[in-house]
């Protein structure tokens, strides 16, 4: 079976963690003869970092909105509006597709009428899950990539999303359509299902479940801690953090975080006897926009020298599994980056969260750790001091608690193949005559 995961950005350790949550709920359903077909932002990159040899079953390519059509990157009007145009052609020019004839070859390379093939030839379309369907971000090419979905008939299934809410009249307009044609849209929080109750046609194919990276839980692992109950420290701590354009108070409210993580990691070394490494999900790979080391470093460097040498920042890459190892040797991670805390908590480590959205205050909630957690927009150094003063002496307490709801994470994450396992029986059902006969429909209604 080939199935297409879209929208992903594997240079986010976090996202990669996804796809990898993906590939795994899909292969309980149907074994290992599974082809994943990963639409990504930036292909090449993530092949270096995820090689086809350790990863046979995954081939990585460019994600056809990004290839095909053009976005706005002034304030150009004129330029701008010539792009729309262009793009209507474009979606014209598929009509085209595989003919060879001037349209083809115009707005098609090679590769694309490869990826192109490859996505129309496909049994199944995934949107990888994550918080990419938000205001924040201009939702263009990800719509652009949904439509073109359509037309080669896919109907796509949306993995497990923090979206909404939808505000924006051009996002009311394209989403609705799109979200009729899915078969089913997972949801990682209710707060996301009444987000776009109003742009669904219907409710019931919307459903809240955990997400997709506690289906990477160690359940053994975590099930034996459970036993022991209090594991022997290693008097290691790790920390997460990132930078975040949108904090209130713009650069004074980074100031502000900044100085409260500064504090934690001064207590946690000074007051706590622990050696801290800061490590996040988003690093060591430049050609990708974001990496938390910059920051880790920012903070360092305003430590006191006694407390510095005891501090470190890992800059490098790592993969979802080489970033689950290094979390299962640590007491706890302090985690701004919402995966860096799921991952630690797939192999049995607490986490003391620090929310930049709404997602990772729903997550606190789930896992019994919202008393402490932290909001990126309003903490300063005297609340991140006592909460992290009540975690460290609570901290059996919290392991308990967050263990026990990684158990019910896990089942409810894995719950996602029960979901998705009729619409795979109803594409047996159908075969692939059927596929192509909903893919020369959609191609002729643009005739």
């Amino acid at each position: 079976m080939k199935v297409v995961v879209e929208n992903t950005v594997c240079l986010n350790t976090g996202d990669a963690a996804i796809l990898f949550a993906i590939r795994h709920i899909l292969k309980s359903i149907l074994g290992e003869n599974v082809e994943f077909l990963v639409f990504d932002s930036q292909p090449e990159v993530a092949a270096r970092l995820y090689p086809k040899e350790q990863y046979p079953d995954i081939e990585l390519r460019k994600l056809p909105s990004e290839s095909i059509f053009k976005y706005k990157y002034d304030d150009n009007t004129v330029k701008n509006a010539l792009k729309q145009v262009y793009n209507q052609a474009a979606f014209q020019a598929l009509r085209h597709l595989g003919s060879g004839n001037y349209l083809d070859r115009r707005f098609f390379s090679d590769e694309d009428r490869k990826s192109l093939a490859l996505y129309k030839d496909a049994d199944l379309v995934i949107t990888t899950g994550g918080t990419y369907l938000v205001e924040n971000y201009s939702l263009e090419r990800r719509i652009n990539q949904f439509k073109l979905g359509e037309m080669l008939g896919k109907k796509t299934i949306f993995f497990t999303q923090s979206l909404g809410p939808f505000e924006k009249p051009y996002n009311r307009r394209m989403l609705p359509p799109i979200f009729a044609r899915s078969p089913l849209i997972l949801l990682r929080d209710a707060r996301s299902r009444n987000q776009i109750l109003d742009l669904v046609d219907d409710p019931s194919k919307c459903h809240v479940v955990a997400d997709s990276v506690f289906a990477l839980a160690d359940v053994e692992r975590i099930k034996a801690l459970l036993m022991i109950g209090r594991p022997a420290p290693s008097g290691r701590v790790g920390i997460s953090v990132r930078h975040w354009h949108y904090v209130q108070g713009g650069d004074g409210g980074m100031g502000r975080y900044i100085d409260s993580v500064r504090e934690m990691a001064t207590r946690l070394v000074r007051d706590h006897g622990k050696k801290v490494t800061f490590i996040s999900t988003c690093q060591g790979v430049p050609e990708y926009a974001h990496d938390d080391s910059k920051t880790a470093k920012l903070i360092v460097s305003g430590l006191s020298p006694e407390i510095a040498e005891h501090v470190s920042v890992d800059a490098s890459f790592h993969t979802p599994e080489q970033l689950m190892a290094i979390a299962r040797g640590l007491d706890f991670v302090v985690a701004t980056r919402m995966h860096m805390m799921i991952m630690s908590l797939c192999v049995g480590t607490p986490v003391l969260p620090i929310a930049y959205e709404f997602k990772t205050k729903e997550v606190a909630k789930r896992v019994g750790v919202d008393d402490v957690l932290l909001d990126i927009d309003t903490v300063t150094p005297e609340e991140a001091s006592g909460k992290l003063d009540r975690f460290v002496a609570n901290l059996y307490h919290y392991r308990e608690t967050s263990l026990k709801a990684v158990l019910e994470e896990h089942a409810s994450a894995m719950s996602a193949a029960d979901l998705i396992r009729p619409l795979i029986e109803g594409l047996a059902a159908n075969g692939a005559h059927g596929l192509r006969k909903d893919v020369e429909q959609n191609l002729a209604r643009l005739a």
